[in-house]
């Protein structure tokens, strides 16, 4: 904006003649409250709180529902082995080349951009991911151990072996990995936001991004709009990565020595 003198004329209808009228100019992306303002006045810090609960919540429940089923289809098909564990693992084979973003996209565009929507379809696309080979690796070791064996002569059933003794068996494993899973989600979303594919109603850290990119922020010089949310994505990529780092190391002993 070139400098010097602006004039702000203000045309209005009254119903009265001596109405009073009082009109007040606030420049877009002034900056009050504690994380400055939008195009429309609106206080960033307000979208920022807001969207912190919306990004966590939406992190951990897709975090959740993938790494669990992801679990029990790998501990079903090594139990039972045969037919059953090559149809699972030639699905997942097909899964593992699905483009989960366009895929995601096309949802958003085609269908709903709910997030609960966006995090069903997500988990979908992910019961079958890449983490059932691992996962599978590991069933394959416990299956052989002497209390799987046990547990046979007494004549437990399949899914008591499968509930019982499969599955909180890896847990120690599972752990960090889940912590670790949050913040990749989190950033899927932000992702859909910034594309301008987040949900319509709530609040989310990638939307004041894609607003803010929108309005031209960083050419109007309005850094803060733009550096507040990538730096709450950055914190909390960086606060899971930690967390998920320093389980690890408690459950895995071997990562103790190092």
């Amino acid at each position: 904006m070139q400098q010097g003198t602006y004039e702000l004329h203000v045309d209005t209808i009254v119903f009265e003649e001596d109405a009073d009228i009082e009109a007040k100019f606030v420049s877009m992306g002034q900056v009050h409250g504690l994380a400055g303002t939008d195009h429309r006045r609106r206080e960033l810090s307000l979208a920022l709180l807001w969207g912190t609960p919306i990004a966590l919540s939406f992190g951990l429940l897709a975090a959740l529902g993938t790494t669990f089923t992801t679990m029990f289809f790998a501990a079903v098909g090594v139990w039972y082995g045969g037919v059953v564990d090559e149809v699972i693992q030639r699905i997942t084979e097909i899964y593992m080349v699905l483009p989960f973003l366009p895929i995601l996209i096309m949802v958003g565009v085609f269908y709903s951009r709910s997030i609960w929507t966006m995090l069903v379809v997500l988990i979908l696309l992910s019961i079958f991911g890449a983490a059932i080979k691992n996962y599978r690796a590991i069933f394959l070791q416990i299956k052989e151990a002497a209390y799987i064996e046990a547990a046979r002569s007494y004549g437990a059933g399949n899914w008591r072996i499968i509930s019982r003794y499969l599955i909180p068996r890896i847990i120690p494993v599972l752990i960090p990995s889940l912590v670790s899973a949050i913040p990749s989600y989190v950033f899927l979303e932000a992702s859909l936001s910034l594309l301008g594919l987040g949900d319509p109603v709530l609040p989310t850290w990638g939307k004041v991004i894609n607003d803010a990119q929108m309005q031209g922020a960083l050419y109007n010089g309005y850094y803060y709009w733009v550096l507040q949310p990538a730096a709450l994505l950055m914190i909390t990529g960086l606060g899971f990565a930690m967390i998920g780092f320093a389980l690890d190391r408690i459950f895995n002993p071997k990562l103790r020595e190092v």
